[in-house]
């Protein structure tokens, strides 16, 4: 992971920390402590990993704030790995609307960072034919 993306972990841990105890249900509190320890114990050891980390930090970061856990965090964590939040929070939909079809996986076919981590490359398939290219380019100094 890299050092922004680790420091914006941390801060996210921080922030929901300071907010959880005034969560008003204590198993709420409980549940949110057993997510953080979920995340952090995910490896960070590439760029896709260390992106599911944080979006599910910060998406747990505006829902502690706001006092109020749902979707994914009304339950405790999965064991096995996380699918990416789009993916878990689509699967949700569609439980409570029954006629969508289930999500499947959602991977860009090709995605890259560069060394110095200020330049970021994805490409994703677009169904019935053709590509979305996603480019980011950060100004000197500045980590993506």
């Amino acid at each position: 992971m890299g050092s922004k993306d680790a420091e914006e972990f941390r801060d996210a841990l921080r922030d929901i920390s300071a907010h959880m105890v005034k969560l008003d249900c204590p198993f709420d509190r409980v549940r949110c402590a057993e997510w953080c320890r979920k995340l952090a114990s995910l490896p960070d050891d590439n760029l896709e990993s260390s992106k599911i980390k944080n979006e599910y930090a910060q998406f747990l970061r505006i829902q502690v704030r706001n006092k109020c856990l749902h979707g994914p965090y009304e339950h405790p964590p999965p064991e096995n790995a996380l699918c990416p939040l789009s993916e878990c929070l689509g699967n949700l939909i569609c439980k409570e609307v029954p006629f969508l079809p289930k999500m499947g996986p959602i991977s860009p076919v090709l995605h890259h960072k560069s060394p110095d981590g200020r330049a970021y490359v994805s490409v994703k398939q677009v169904p019935g034919g053709g590509v979305l290219c996603y480019m980011a380019v950060s100004p000197d100094g500045l980590e993506l």
